[in-house]
């Protein structure tokens, strides 16, 4: 019989009956940044049934206060089941781990002797959530100001090696659009307004409002991140990459020096000024103004397109096809893939590789989305070829309330290969319609239940409210997942059938292993997530999410 890792709490539920609990103690006793990226572990925890008390130092209180899954917190004391101090500091690998893995293989380290197994570090992404009244306040505060509202982060109080000079600072803000609000304890320069930061309750509660967080320390990124904002980190000591989860909109600005993510406190080459303070003011504005006015403020379409071993004839008669539908294309690989030679060079087209070996079509959707500016995001399949105005044509369809707009695909001898996804009563999956026909019931735009995620065009907003794509699933059933979670998060899914393009069924799937264990690997997941929306609405077609409240 395994030891019991819990202590068992018993409370009366309201009706007179005793209610047992699951009760597990998590430790990490550091920076406040550290401390949020950490609660990832309580989230899981959370998940599979437990509740977390979580220890930290009193400065840290208050964000934990926010995140969802800590029921109880604590200062440091007596017995902890996980104690993640130390998780990454005395890791030898830390320089090319991310926070993630070190908790949960630490966690999992200590967890295992009591039966419990958190598995594998995907979907982490810390969550902190305000109440309506404080979003409210802080709406009130920065109304006057003219949007985009840009905050900056211009230094950690206690390491050089993230920071950067005022001069710098007052530089680029010069150059970045709207207004730029100063979350330094010290004054502000000349042009930017000082927010006076005493407390940490106040830079959660402004962040939410935030359009941008431009920073070089690592709490207000963290902080930022699990509300869901945009945010340009910068480089130094501690790679932005090896914090964030691809989950979150972020990018990088790094100079280049060689010796990034030294991941030391003090600089060896220069203990005073570090080299890595040193960064262009012109770069920083660059890519702030990038993201603005390209995304949220902006109306540019980004196509991202996964590879893993692609024919290169057919990745470029992808890529030709739709270069000129969209503002750019972000290229994605990860360390398992090859991009071919003879790939088509175009100043549009930016090629990203992912830390990550054969990591699944949805966490390689992930971090090249994060690498896009767009308001929209057109996920593309490298084996289909949209026909001309496809994308504008689905773009027609993104009227607001909409969050994915689908299109009618062909195989190349012209029969139908997805003209729309359809979910009979009775039934607990979907089916392409017209499959293998000629001529497509659907003729006018039309809104789904799902859709098929070989070419669907997502509106950033929307993928990033729902944290993108599951990456619990590897090559199948996350399409399904996705369209589930854009309309349980209240978006519509539109279908458009005079946007038309080819697919070349399984040109990179079948180069990855049996289809039908891929298959029915990823199938059972999604079985697990979303059986009771399906149990709910096994005669209602579309479903509906009020079991979550039922």
């Amino acid at each position: 019989m395994k030891n019991q890792c819990f202590l068992i709490r018993e409370s009366g539920d309201g009706g007179g009956n005793v209610v047992s609990s699951q009760h597990i103690i998590v430790r990490r006793n550091a920076a406040l940044g550290d401390v949020l990226s950490a609660t990832v572990i309580a989230d899981r925890l959370n998940q599979i049934g437990y509740e977390t008390e979580f220890q930290s130092h009193p400065s840290a209180h208050c964000i934990l206060r926010r995140v969802p899954s800590v029921g109880r917190i604590t200062e440091p004391h007596g017995y902890c089941h996980v104690d993640l101090d130390g998780a990454y500091e005395t890791n030898p690998a830390r320089r090319g781990l991310h926070f993630n893995d070190m908790w949960f293989e630490r966690a999992n380290q200590s967890l295992n002797p009591y039966g419990i197994d958190l598995g594998k570090p995907f979907n982490a992404r810390p969550r902190l959530v305000l109440s309506p009244a404080e979003h409210a306040v802080a709406l009130a505060k920065f109304s006057n100001y003219p949007r985009p509202w840009v905050f900056i982060c211009p230094r950690s109080n206690t390491y050089n090696v993230r920071q950067v000079p005022d001069g710098i600072w007052q530089a680029a803000a010069e150059r970045i659009i709207g207004t730029k609000f100063w979350l330094g304890t010290h004054p502000s320069p000349p042009g930017i307004v000082d927010l006076q930061v005493r407390h940490m309750d106040n830079v959660m509660v402004w962040l939410s409002c935030a359009d941008l967080l431009i920073t070089v320390d690592t709490g207000p990124m963290h902080i930022a991140a699990a509300l869901g904002v945009q945010i340009l980190a910068i480089n130094q000591s501690s790679s932005p990459s090896l914090h964030l989860s691809d989950q979150c909109d972020f990018e990088e600005i790094d100079i280049g020096l060689g010796c990034e993510n030294c991941q030391l406190n003090g600089c060896p080459k220069n203990s005073w000024t570090p080299p890595c303070q040193d960064q262009n003011p012109v770069a920083i504005s660059d890519k702030a103004n990038r993201k603005l006015q390209l995304g949220a403020f902006g109306n540019d379409t980004s196509a991202v397109v996964c590879v893993y071993r692609p024919e290169v004839d057919m990745l470029n008669r992808c890529l030709k096809a739709v270069i000129d539908q969209v503002q750019e294309v972000v290229l994605v690989s990860d360390k398992a893939g090859v991009v071919p030679q003879g790939t088509l060079e175009n100043s549009k087209i930016r090629r990203v590789q992912s830390r990550l070996f054969n990591s699944g079509y949805y966490r390689k959707a992930n971090f090249g989305a994060r690498h896009t500016h767009g308001k929209w995001l057109l996920f593309l399949n490298d084996d289909c070829i949209l026909d001309p105005g496809a994308v504008e044509k689905m773009l027609s369809c993104m009227t607001d309330g909409v969050g994915m707009v689908s299109n009618l695909l062909y195989y190349p001898d012209r029969t139908i290969y997805y003209a729309g996804k359809i979910r009979s009563p009775g039934v607990r999956g979907w089916g392409h319609i017209n499959h293998r026909q000629h001529n497509h019931d659907w003729k006018e735009p039309i809104e789904i239940e799902n859709a098929c995620g070989c070419c669907v065009l997502v509106r950033r907003e929307a993928y990033y409210s729902v944290d993108g794509h599951d990456e619990d699933y590897f090559l199948f059933a996350g399409d399904d997942d996705f369209s589930l979670k854009i309309r349980r998060a209240g978006y519509r899914i539109m279908h458009q059938p005079h946007a038309t393009g080819i697919h070349y069924e399984h040109q990179s799937v079948s180069k990855t292993g049996d289809i039908q264990t891929l298959l029915m690997n990823d199938n059972a997941p999604f079985d697990r997530k979303w059986r009771p929306y399906l149990d709910w609405n096994i005669n209602r077609v579309p479903g509906n999410f009020d079991y979550i409240k039922a």
